[in-house]
């Protein structure tokens, strides 16, 4: 790590070692909670393993690093609405599907009703 950090300060070693460096507007380094390591962070991705466990969720350090635009009011009242027609829907009581079905004659469910 220390080599690559005084590649890119053209020859001049790190006083002490960061926590994390930023390669490029969208790539920081970002050292690991024990200080083992540094994971590869972007704003989409990281090398982290929670971020392999939970792909398409971001890890703490996508979020940390590359924070995301809080979601505007009219955009949480949407997923609320969305939310509650849902419920609604799903609480609604189902029609009975055996009236729609195609059965015996004179409305026998069956052999057994037939006898």
């Amino acid at each position: 790590m220390q080599q690559l950090i005084a590649y890119f300060n053209h020859g001049q070693q790190p006083e002490e070692m960061p926590s994390f460096y930023r390669l490029s507007g969208d790539m920081v380094l970002a050292q690991s909670n024990k200080g083992d390591c540094f994971y590869v962070t972007t704003p989409k991705s990281c090398s982290c393993p929670a971020s392999v466990y939970n792909p398409g969720k971001p890890c703490k350090h996508s979020r940390k690093y590359f924070p995301q635009p809080k979601k505007s009011r009219e955009e949480l009242e949407a997923e609320g609405e969305a939310i509650l027609y849902n419920t609604v829907k799903r609480l609604a009581i189902p029609p009975d599907i055996r009236d729609s079905l195609p059965g015996w004659p004179e409305g026998a469910h069956g052999p057994v009703e037939a006898i």
